[in-house]
């Protein structure tokens, strides 16, 4: 499996303007991205407990990664006026995430596409808070998770709402595929305050498409071929939706190579 290591410095201060950057053991737990600044943060197997501040008119995409077990993390993301951050996150290992925002500034937008692959009796749970905590802000989270085996999985989410943020636009969406005796849990949640939003929620947990499955059959596949590309096509979406377009190809085979053990 290749890594993500292109063109890429460490993170060694506190205050870090336009770039694209990597997570290192130096790197400090509380990171500000300067007014109007455009940051690519990529994590890739790095235990991390970050807080980010994204001061007015600054742009920051992330692409998070998790393919070791054991590697937790915890990313705090606090926009301020009219900053926007967008985040892929892919983990196919037995881990806990979790994911704060909190948009602070008027017209602040935020973004996350996620998606979970566990197998044989992996374990992983993911947590994503949304705060709106002023008026005119966006946030869209869409969550995919596929378990096989004995695994389990868990997404849990809320979205809130502040009584003073009118005119919130915000969606979270779970999907989920489950195989064998495998079981995934999700919990969406709204709490909202205010009277003047545009907010939603929703959830699956399904199992395979037995037609799909038969229709690739009788067109010469295998039936593990047949379940594998059904599979790609569920989670695809989101790594080629990633927000640093270099990073699609190397995310593209990650899903692979786990799913050669579903």
């Amino acid at each position: 499996m290749r890594r993500i290591s292109f063109d890429t410095q460490p993170i060694g201060a506190a205050v870090v303007g336009t770039g694209r950057w990597t997570l290192s053991e130096a790197t400090p737990s509380r990171v500000t991205i300067e007014a109007g600044a455009e940051v690519e943060l990529i994590i890739e197997n790095q235990p991390a407990k970050l807080q980010l501040t994204l001061e007015r008119d600054a742009r920051l995409r992330v692409v998070h990664v998790i393919t070791e077990a054991g590697v937790h993390s915890s990313l705090g993301v606090n926009l301020r006026e009219n900053a926007e951050c967008r985040v892929a996150q892919v983990i196919t290992a037995a881990t806990e995430s979790g994911v704060e925002v909190s948009l602070a500034g008027s017209g602040a937008s935020f973004e996350l596409g996620g998606v979970f692959l566990l197998s044989g009796d992996q374990r992983c749970g993911v947590r994503v808070d949304v705060r709106h905590d002023v008026s005119d802000c966006r946030s869209r989270t869409l969550y995919k998770g596929v378990a096989s085996g004995s695994a389990r999985g868990e997404f849990s989410g809320i979205v809130y709402v502040a009584p003073d943020a009118q005119r919130t636009d915000s969606e979270q969406l779970s999907r989920n595929i489950t195989m064998a005796d495998a079981h995934i849990a999700t919990r969406p949640q709204l709490e909202i305050y205010a009277d003047d939003v545009r907010c939603s929620h929703g959830a699956t947990v399904g199992q395979l498409d037995d037609q799909a499955v038969l229709y690739m059959r009788q067109r010469g596949l295998s039936l593990e071929m047949a379940k594998r590309l059904q599979i790609e096509g569920f989670v695809s979406d989101v790594v080629l939706h990633a927000p640093i377009a270099e990073c699609c190809e190397t995310l593209v085979e990650i899903l692979h190579e786990k799913l050669q053990s579903l």
